[in-house]
């Protein structure tokens, strides 16, 4: 989610509160005419094949469009998402026609028809970080002391997610699955192995879609790229990223994952040369969304993308958490799915917590930053698994087999951020994607850089610390509105800071906020207020007491309200 607020929308018709479902729209103005994707300079597409979605209950069939296909030469078209029915990602369909077509100037034809609700080219994506250097020693990331790193380079005791300290907590639960949508997953690398997703509603080698999800065998996962049962790793980075966020831990080999005990499903979209398309990536996040995946991990990105889009807003409809890179190129420049509203986009921080630059990565490179980035967690010099087989990583950047060093990349920041979302999970299996991010966003460490790159740096632990706070805070209705603050624990607190902000009404004429601070014996309550006053329309309250909130979502029909 883009909006931070954490917020309780209340709301009284003649002094009494209604709270019902809240409903709402994304306007990103990328688009032309609202239905054409035009923004793709930047980023390739395939040639030869576009994405066209279609109105409900429209076909190819009909008149107009049979025209434009005959003009046009189409000869294969199919949908992306089979057994969609009923959910947004029906009636997406991915169409071929000859390689030499202009395909920019033919979805802008095809936009113009009035049963088409959208039409884009297939754009292919990037993986965000493919690392090129072998000669780190240790995971600073997790627990950084100042140890020396590389070229007798150290970094800043303490610049770390304080991982240890989050595992004192909770260090995780098979129930909770974590996707890696990637370039596949080395299913057999020992620090692995014990933690690959098995599809128990799946016979294994049957020929049969046993559980009748579309996919035959899948019993490890999927590969979109080659459309098969084999999620098997021919690149490298899938491992890597795999590695980072849940590798097998405290079993004496390899390295420490950030949730030891999830659950790790393989979901390939990038091939061995890490080439994968659009459709393919919204395929992979559908399919994780669809077999059970509570969290999403996405280390790539591509220009803007209706079909992508769409599959992001369905998994987050399922309560699937997602993440994503933001990027390496150095710029403010928005990829996606980082950059759309249901997904947490992750920037990259050195050893010394500050933003990754070409000081750390070489000219042109660096992490992306502005406002549209939620977080920031550690990309750079970063240890992990990888194939215990020949991959391409092994011949483009001298990579060794087994577990190497990762150059750079917020491709490995965002497993990170992925695998505290399973912590959290495994703590209360309850929280919805939106409270999973309030958690990791609102408990967090300050980096260095002059750029925005997030709410602040990765921190495992006071992401836990705040799930698993004595602070209660609920909002009362009644005459009016009042926070209170209980101390569910043992032991007394001191020096709890709270805050109260009221805004919304009638053009946005209520707007106040209240702050400080209490004391509060174990066991009893404290009851705060923002005073009272008068506002017309809807009114948006959060409450927050040191690292804790609640959040409700709603909104209202009427008339007049007031606050207490």
């Amino acid at each position: 989610m883009k909006t931070k607020l954490v917020g309780i929308f209340v709301c009284m018709l003649l002094i009494v509160a209604v709270v019902l479902p809240a409903t709402g729209t994304i306007n990103e103005k990328t688009t032309w005419d609202n239905k054409v994707v035009t923004n793709q300079t930047s980023r390739d597409y395939a040639s030869g094949e576009f994405i066209v979605k279609l109105k409900k209950d429209m076909t190819f069939s009909r008149t107009l469009l049979t025209a434009l296909n005959e003009k046009h030469q189409v000869y294969v078209y199919e949908k992306v998402f089979p057994n969609a029915e009923g959910t947004i990602l029906d009636n997406i369909y991915l169409v071929y026609v000859p390689l030499e077509t202009d395909i920019l100037s033919l979805v802008r034809e095809y936009a113009s028809y009035p049963d088409v609700v959208y039409a884009e080219p297939n754009g292919i994506g990037s993986l965000c970080g493919i690392p090129n250097d072998a000669n780190f020693s240790s995971q600073w990331s997790l627990y950084n002391t100042g140890q020396m790193i590389w070229n007798n380079t150290s970094g800043t005791p303490g610049a770390d997610i304080d991982a240890p300290e989050a595992w004192n907590i909770e260090t995780g639960n098979p129930d909770v699955v974590l996707a890696i949508i990637d370039s596949g997953i080395d299913y057999t690398h020992p620090d692995l192995s014990a933690k690959i997703w098995n599809n128990t509603d799946e016979i294994p080698g049957n020929g049969i879609d046993d559980d009748h999800n579309g996919y035959i065998d899948d019993v490890k996962g999927w590969d979109f790229y080659s459309n098969d049962n084999d999620p098997k790793d021919g690149l490298g980075h899938g491992t890597m990223c795999a590695g980072i966020a849940a590798a097998s831990t405290n079993n004496d080999i390899g390295i420490a994952g950030v949730c030891w005990n999830c659950t790790v499903m393989p979901v390939q979209i990038f091939n061995e040369s890490g080439w994968g398309d659009v459709t393919q990536a919204a395929a992979g996040i559908r399919y994780a969304a669809d077999n059970g995946a509570d969290v999403c991990s996405m280390s790539f990105a591509f220009g803007w993308s209706f079909i992508l889009k769409d599959a992001v807003d369905y998994a987050y409809s399922k309560g699937v958490f997602l993440c994503a890179a933001a990027g390496n190129a150095n710029s403010s420049g928005k990829g996606y799915p980082g950059g759309f509203e249901n997904v947490v986009a992750v920037a990259a921080t050195n050893q010394n917590d500050g933003r990754c630059t070409p000081d750390d990565w070489g000219p042109g490179l660096g992490s992306e930053y502005g406002d549209w980035i939620e977080i920031a967690a550690p990309g750079n010099l970063i240890y992990t698994t990888l194939p215990t087989y020949h991959v391409t990583m092994n011949d483009w950047f001298g990579m060794k087999q087994n577990y190497d060093y990762g150059r750079y990349g917020t491709s490995f920041s965002t497993p990170m951020v992925a695998g505290v979302a399973a912590l959290l999970l495994s703590k209360d299996p309850s929280l919805t994607p939106y409270e999973v991010e309030a958690l990791i966003c609102g408990n967090v460490d300050p980096y260095i850089s002059k750029e925005y790159i997030g709410t602040g740096r990765l921190n495992a632990q006071k992401a836990l610390a705040a799930l698993s706070s004595d602070i209660k805070v609920d909002i009362n209705g009644g005459l009016g509105i009042e926070a209170v603050i209980t101390n569910d624990g043992t032991s007394d607190i001191v020096g709890v800071d709270w805050q109260i902000h009221v805004e919304g009404g009638i053009l946005g004429l209520v707007n106040k906020t209240v702050s400080g601070t209490v004391n509060i014996k174990a066991g009893e309550s404290q009851t705060i207020s923002t005073g009272l006053f008068f506002g017309f329309g809807s009114i948006v309250i959060s409450a927050r007491a040191d690292i804790v909130g609640k959040a409700v979502r709603g909104t209202q029909l009427v008339i007049y309200s007031m606050v207490k």
